[in-house]
C-alpha cells in the first residue's frame, strides 16, 4: 500500500518554481570525478515513430513544461563584456527512436552584474573535452539569468555525448562548458563545468540518457523511513511530457548510479539494480513542470543504505562537513508510444525514524 501521495510532490514543484528551485545542498569542493562502470547500454526498445521532439512534442503540445519558451527579450548591444556564474548543469542526451539524438542542456547561469530573473540570451555553447574543443552547440536563446532550470542549449548530440550513454561511467563532469551569449549593454562569456575545474557540489554537470520520453525527468526524491521493525524506501519521479506523450507504467527494477565527492571519505557503492519494488503512475499539472507523469515507487526494505541516504545531519556545517553523495536513478516501462527509459538525479535522500 502506498504510503507517500502526489500532495506531497505538487506542493515541492510549486515551491521549486516560487523560488527558483535551487537545490539543498551548498556548493562544495571538486566534484568532477567520473562514476563507476558495469552496465549494459539502455536500449528501451521500439522508438517514437517519429514523435517525441521538441518541434511539436515537449512542452510545446500541451505540456506547458520545460520545453516551453523561455522569457522574450533581445538585449540592448554594448560595449561591455562580462564573465558569468554557473553551477547545477545538466546534459540530457535524448534518443527519440526515429534516428535522432538531441542534447538538451540546462543550469544556472548568470551574468557579473546582472540581476537574479532578469532576462539574457545565450547564442552558443562551445563543448570542450580537456583542453580539445570537440563541437559547439546551438544556444537556447533566451533565459532568466540564475534560474537552475533555464535551457541553455538544444541541438543534435555530439558523438562523444552519446557514448556516454554506452555503460555507467562518466556521467558526473567530463566535459567543458564555455557559454557565450548577450545581456543588456554587452556580451558575457561563462566558464563552467570542467572548463571552470569541475569544483562545485552539487556536481557542476550531470549527463542523463533518455529513450521515447519528451524531456527529462523534472526531478527525483528518494527517502527510506523506519517504524520500530518496519522499513521502506521509496523513489518518486516527475517526468513533464506533452500531448501523447504519457507514461503509463512503471517496471519493479531501478538502476542507481551513485556518486560522492572525490574529497569526501564516503565509498560509493558501483552501479546497482534493485527488483521487486512496487510502482504506479499518476497524471498531474503545475506552474512548473506543466502536465508530468509521477512514477512512484517503494520496497519494504532499505535499499540504499546509510552511506547513500545517510541519517539527518543535526551538527552545524564546518570545515569537516562532507555533503552526502548524489544518485541517478534510470527507471523503465511503458508510455502511451511503447517503452521508455528515463534517468533523474536524486540529489538528497532523506531519512526518519529508527
Amino acid at each position: 500500500m502506498w504510503r507517500v501521495t502526489g500532495i506531497a510532490l505538487a506542493a515541492a514543484l510549486l515551491s521549486a518554481g516560487a523560488c527558483g528551485g535551487e537545490r539543498r545542498m551548498g556548493e562544495h569542493v571538486d566534484g568532477g570525478a567520473a562514476g563507476s562502470d558495469g552496465a549494459a547500454p539502455i536500449d528501451a526498445g521500439p522508438g517514437l515513430d517519429g514523435g517525441g521532439s521538441l518541434d511539436g512534442g515537449g512542452g510545446s503540445d500541451g505540456g506547458g513544461g520545460a520545453t516551453d519558451a523561455g522569457p522574450d527579450c533581445d538585449p540592448e548591444p554594448g560595449s561591455e563584456s562580462v564573465g558569468a556564474y554557473c553551477d547545477l548543469f545538466e546534459l540530457a542526451v535524448i534518443d527519440d527512436g526515429a534516428g535522432a539524438v538531441r542534447a538538451r542542456l540546462t543550469g544556472r547561469v548568470g551574468p557579473d552584474g546582472v540581476p537574479d530573473g532578469s532576462c539574457a540570451v545565450v547564442d552558443e555553447v562551445e563543448v570542450r573535452e580537456g583542453d580539445t574543443t570537440i563541437g559547439t552547440l546551438d544556444g537556447g536563446g533566451p533565459f532568466t539569468t540564475h534560474d537552475q532550470y533555464a535551457v541553455i542549449a538544444q541541438d543534435t548530440a555530439l558523438p562523444e555525448m552519446i557514448s556516454r550513454c554506452d555503460g555507467d561511467a562518466d556521467r558526473f563532469g567530463g566535459f567543458g562548458l564555455i557559454i557565450r551569449g548577450r545581456m543588456d549593454g554587452g556580451t558575457f562569456e561563462a566558464r563552467c563545468a570542467d572548463a571552470e575545474g569541475g569544483s562545485r557540489w552539487p556536481p557542476a554537470l550531470v549527463i542523463t540518457c533518455h529513450e521515447n520520453v519528451d524531456e527529462p525527468p523534472f526531478g527525483a526524491y528518494t527517502s527510506v523511513d523506519s517504524y520500530g521493525a518496519f522499513t521502506y524506501s521509496t523513489v518518486d519521479v516527475t517526468v513533464p511530457h506533452g500531448s501523447g506523450g504519457a507514461l503509463t507504467s512503471v517496471d519493479g527494477t531501478i538502476r542507481v548510479i551513485p556518486h560522492a565527492d572525490s574529497w569526501s571519505s564516503v565509498v560509493v557503492p558501483d552501479p546497482f539494480d534493485v527488483t521487486g519494488m512496487d510502482g504506479s503512475v499518476h497524471e498531474g499539472s503545475a506552474p512548473l513542470p506543466g502536465t508530468y507523469t509521477q512514477l512512484l515507487l517503494s520496497k519494504d526494505e532499505d535499499i540504499f543504505g546509510t552511506d547513500l541516504c545517510p541519517p539527518p545531519d543535526t551538527g552545524e556545517p564546518g570545515p569537516a562537513y562532507e555533503p552526502p553523495p548524489v544518485m541517478l536513478i534510470r527507471v523503465t516501462g511503458t508510455s502511451e508510444r511503447g517503452p521508455y527509459s528515463t534517468e533523474a538525479l536524486a540529489d538528497y535522500c532523506t531519512r526518519t525514524g529508527a
